[in-house]
C-alpha cells in the first residue's frame, strides 16, 4: 500500500465535493420541469461547490511540511471509495423524484461527511472555524429533511414525479 500525503488527501476530498456538485447539477437537469425541485437541487450543487472551496482554503493555510506528511490511510481509503461513485450511472438509475431523494439521502449520509468532519477536526486552525464549518455541514445534511419542497414530502408523491429522460 502506498502512502498518501495530506495534500493528496485534500485533493481527494475536493474531488469528492466536485463529484457531488456535478451529481446535483444532473438532478437540476432531470427535474427542470419542476422549478421548486430544480431550485432545491441547485442549492445543493452550490453548497458542494462552497464545500470544495472551504477545503481548498483549509489546505492552502497549511504549511508545506504538514501537506507533505503522511495522511490517515483510513480517510484516504474512504475518499477513494467515495470517488468510485459514478455520476453518470447514478443519474441513469433515477427515474423519479423518490429515486433521487433516496440516493441523495444515501449520499449525504455517506462517508463523505465523515471525511469532511475529520478534515475540520484535524486541519481547521481555530475553534471558531471548526464550529462554523460543522454548522454548515449539519445544515447541509438537514436540508433534505427540513427544506425539501413541501408539495413533494411524501414518498407516494415523489414516485409520481418522473425525470426528464
Amino acid at each position: 500500500m502506498t502512502t498518501s500525503t495530506v495534500a493528496e488527501l485534500f485533493s481527494l476530498a475536493i474531488a469528492a465535493e466536485r463529484t457531488a456538485e456535478t451529481f446535483y447539477q444532473g438532478l437540476v437537469t432531470k427535474f427542470a420541469f419542476y422549478p421548486t425541485v430544480a431550485e432545491f437541487w441547485s442549492m445543493y450543487a452550490k453548497e458542494e461547490e462552497v464545500h470544495a472551496r472551504w477545503l481548498a482554503q483549509l489546505r492552502d493555510k497549511l504549511p508545506l511540511e504538514e501537506l507533505s506528511e503522511p495522511a490517515d490511510m483510513t480517510i484516504v481509503e474512504k475518499l477513494q471509495n467515495v470517488l468510485q461513485f459514478s455520476v453518470e450511472d447514478a443519474l441513469q438509475r433515477i427515474h423519479n423524484l423518490e429515486d433521487a431523494y433516496q440516493m441523495v439521502n444515501d449520499l449525504e449520509n455517506s462517508e463523505t461527511n465523515a471525511v469532511f468532519e475529520f478534515l475540520i477536526e484535524h486541519f481547521a486552525t481555530d475553534e471558531r472555524t471548526q464550529t462554523f464549518l460543522r454548522t454548515q455541514l449539519r445544515d447541509h445534511v438537514g436540508h433534505l429533511l427540513i427544506d425539501f419542497p413541501t408539495q413533494f414530502r411524501t414518498a407516494m408523491l415523489r414516485h409520481e414525479i418522473k425525470v426528464i429522460e
